[in-house]
């Protein structure tokens, strides 16, 4: 575009007083003291309000070429004449002649008078006129604003430009100056002629006395600056135009410029303050809301969330058109969604979705749906993923039908392998098929069935596209599930595939353990062991050492090396003392100890077991202590045990241990309670318990029952000296039943199978007993007497005297019982002196 010589003149003139950059211009006193009034067209100047810019500005700003509004100037009254002749221009008195004061005033008056009555093309050639004539003075400053604007109205732009232009050139201040700076500069914005029109802005602002006209053109001083680029310039003048109290038409747009220089500056913050004030005191809705959508996304970005979502609500309150409207729902759910505000998201999504745009329904459908599974609310995931397909099948893209899958995984839902397959068919992307078989197979492990899992792991694994976090959980779980299925001898090598590949893997102790378990399974003792030795090296301080412990104590113990077993269930009691494993090594560590014979420590350890878990260990460590205290001879620890002992049966051979301790002590009662068992099993009574049973029974005057016990003994014995023990215990239960007969046949019969010894001895106490019982007091006193006389053993000899003294003397006998208790005396003095006390 061609510029002017007299506009390139008028830029460098100014340029020169105002340095490279625009600033505040000071202030300036008139030239003239024909220019202190106003001119009456100020007060009618009347700039134009356009609408308010985008919130959302690019980096660099071109403002469109936005001028006020024409002048409307109406017709002044002729100026009285210079005092003194104008002078040239340099500043001499002019030597040309010159025309009469008289004539040059009638001239402008007739120009005023034309230019009143609004007759511009009349007035044009007598304002020329006029210039002609008055070759300097301020009077040619109002005639060529004049002149100007009667080419402006005349239709003659070009004219109209090269007046405004000869104006500013040969004034710089006072109101024509001003009013023609003014123009000038809406002709230069319109042309997109930034510079120029920022300094005839500068100029206007500055000389203009109207405070309207002083706003104007520094709010368009500003929008010029900025299109330069001189953001801090354009800057101090929108906060100018901001300051300006009062009816202020340009508030919102200065407060969008000076926002959209502070965002291109990088001054969030200020930026935010701006925009929120903004959409707080705009009278336009759309500007307000505009405002607001731009504050929230800065309040969003410096982490303000609060304000930010207020700010949205506040955008959408007042957005009058949809597009803003649904702009702030939307971000205002997206915002809730980062801030993972699920049920702020559940609570309002509804109302967004009724409010927002269609185009913008699939969005906040997927932002529900994914906010409903994250809330655990699966099944109206589903149903919102199901809408989000059916009503917008454009919107239902791979990532949300894979989310679906997901939901369908949640839920456990039967459809999901069938869905997954369906996905797999129609989807080309290989990342999207590993995501989606990952997922199956996933399903298949989740559901229990190991062996279809393994199956889908392996076809997983050989995805390239698989992630790598995704890859070494895919073989572990590969191998897993092979050694869950049964496949123990497949797991194996899975399992080393793993540990090789993946040996930092966070499951590479786990993997460890259970490749240890599979070769336990696989009857691989010493590899389990080895394994389990590995891992506790290794990863020691891995949460699987308690386990690999217990499992490397059970395995040695399988192996029969209880050393090592003992040694590995003491050091998981040493690491682990709260270890749920605790009572079953303190279990098998008595065990252990009862093998090596070390019964004591034995009854420490299964007492311990017993204590940390009676409800697995009562009965059978309860068997073992009482074997341990049987072996230390203890019968009152085990008579204590077999009391409380709730369990299976005891050994016949330990309740028979237990109750000849009860005979000897007379505690028949309890005696009798501990063969009780043998009573409701017969078979498993060896033939003793029934003796011992009788010897009970008759303690507890159990006659009958004492009677049939000796029979059941002399049934299972055959040898002389068992039927004699037998015959001697049916006897005495025949006395005791007064039926003497047979009670003395019984004695009979155990004296001719022991002619000798301790048993013949033991058969003539009974035969005297019976002769007592029946009142033959000298019978019984011979047999009594005959114990003595042929017994080696001492007690035997003993009770033989005691009883035949007694015979005697419930015979009258007195003499024949002081010769016994003599012999008694000399031969036992002290049963003599118990005798007689």
């Amino acid at each position: 575009m061609r510029i002017p010589v007299l506009l390139i003149l008028a830029v460098s003139t100014l340029s020169a007083q105002e340095e490279v950059e625009v600033r505040r211009a000071l202030p300036v006193q008139p030239a003239d003291s024909v220019q202190e009034a106003n001119p009456a067209w100020m007060g009618l100047v009347e700039p134009e309000i356009r609408r308010a810019e985008p919130v959302n500005p690019p980096p660099e700003v071109d403002p469109e070429p936005v001028v006020p509004a024409p002048l409307d100037i109406p017709a002044l009254e002729p100026s009285a004449p210079p005092a003194e002749p104008p002078a040239d221009s340099s500043g001499g008195i002019r030597i040309a002649p010159a025309a009469p004061a008289d004539e040059t005033e009638a001239t402008l008056a007739r120009a005023n008078n034309f230019y009143a009555r609004k007759l511009h093309e009349a007035a044009i050639p007598e304002y020329e006129k006029f210039l002609i004539l008055q070759t300097a003075g301020a009077r040619r400053a109002e005639a060529l604003f004049r002149l100007a604007e009667c080419h402006r109205l005349a239709g003659n732009p070009e004219a109209a430009r090269a007046a405004y232009e000869k104006l500013v050139l040969e004034f710089q201040t006072g109101e024509f100056a001003a009013a023609g700076a003014y123009r000038l500069g809406e002709i230069l914005l319109a042309q997109k002629l930034h510079e120029p029109a920022a300094l005839q802005f500068e100029l206007a602002a500055r000389e203009a006395k109207e405070p309207k006209i002083r706003l104007a053109a520094t709010y368009f001083a500003a929008r010029s600056l900025d299109a330069l680029g001189k953001t801090d310039s354009a800057a101090d003048r929108y906060t100018e135009v901001l300051e300006t109290a009062g009816e202020n038409p340009y508030l919102e747009n200065a407060a969008m410029g000076l926002g959209a220089i502070q965002l291109r500056l990088g001054k969030t913050k200020p930026a935010l303050a701006t925009y929120e004030k903004l959409s707080e005191t705009a009278s336009s809705p759309e500007v307000a809301s505009s405002a607001a959508l731009q504050a929230a996304k800065l309040a969003a970005e410096s982490d303000f969330h609060v304000k930010a979502l207020t700010l949205y609500e506040l955008a959408a309150a007042k957005a009058t058109d949809s597009k803003t409207k649904s702009e702030a729902l939307l971000a205002a759910l997206r915002l809730r969604y980062s801030r993972k505000d699920h049920e702020g998201i559940l609570k309002n999504a509804a109302a967004v979705e009724a409010s927002i745009s269609p185009s913008a329904r699939p969005e906040v459908l997927q932002i529900l749906a994914a906010s409903q599974r994250q809330a655990g609310r699966e099944e109206d995931a589903r149903r919102t993923y199901e809408r989000l397909i059916n009503e917008h099948p454009e919107a239902a893209t791979p990532e949300i039908l894979y989310q679906r899958l997901l939901g369908l995984y949640a839920l456990k839902d039967p459809t999901l392998v069938t869905e997954a397959d369906r996905f797999l068919q129609t989807t080309g992307d290989p990342k999207q098929k590993a995501a989606v078989a990952l997922l199956k197979a996933e399903s298949f492990y989740q559901s229990g069935d190991h062996a279809a899992a393994a199956k889908s792991y392996e076809a997983v694994l050989e995805n390239q596209w698989l992630a790598s976090a995704q890859r070494s959980a895919a073989l572990y779980k590969f191998a897993w599930c092979l050694a869950a299925s049964g496949n123990n001898e497949a797991a194996i090598p899975a399992y080393t595939e793993f540990l090789t590949k993946h040996p930092n893997d966070k499951l590479a102790s786990t993997a460890l353990l259970q490749r240890g378990l599979a070769r336990q399974k696989s009857k691989d003792h010493a590899g389990a062991i080895a394994d389990f030795d590995l891992l506790l090296k290794d990863y020691s301080m891995s949460r699987e050492v308690e386990l690999a412990l217990l499992q490397k104590a059970l395995t040695c113990g399988h192996l029969k090396n209880y050393t090592g077993m003992s040694e590995a269930f003491q050091e998981l009691l040493a690491k682990y003392p709260k270890s749920a494993a605790a009572a079953q090594a303190n279990f098998w560590l008595g065990w252990a100890a009862y093998e090596n014979r070390d019964f004591k420590e034995s009854v420490r350890f299964l007492e311990r077991a017993r204590e940390l878990d009676a409800k697995n260990y009562s009965e059978r460590a309860t068997l073992r202590i009482v074997l341990a205290h049987y072996q230390l001879e203890n019968r009152a620890a085990a008579g204590r045990e077999v009391a409380n002992h709730k369990g299976a049966a005891l050994p016949p051979e330990i309740l028979v241990w237990l109750a000849e301790g009860e005979v000897k002590s007379r505690k028949f009662s309890k005696a009798v309670y501990l063969l009780q068992p043998l009573l409701e099993n017969p078979a498993s009574a060896p033939p003793g318990a029934w003796l011992l049973l009788s010897e009970a029974r008759l303690g507890t005057g159990e006659y009958e029952e004492a009677g049939t016990a000796a029979e059941k003994y002399l049934a299972a014995v055959s040898e002389p000296s068992a039927q004699a023990r037998g015959n001697i215990a049916k006897a005495r239960a025949e006395a005791g039943l007064k039926r003497f007969p047979a009670a003395r046949q019984a004695v009979e019969q155990a004296l001719f199978l022991q002619p000798e010894g301790r048993l013949n001895s033991e058969a003539r106490l009974a035969s005297g007993a019976i002769y007592f019982e029946e009142g033959d007091f000298d019978s019984a006193a011979r047999a009594f007497l005959s114990v003595s006389v042929l017994s080696d053993d001492p007690a035997l000899a003993r009770e033989g005297l005691t009883r035949a003294a007694e015979c005697y003397r419930q015979s009258g006998n007195t003499e024949e019982a002081e010769k016994v208790l003599k012999e008694l005396a000399e031969r036992f003095p002290a049963a003599a002196r118990n005798s007689d006390s």
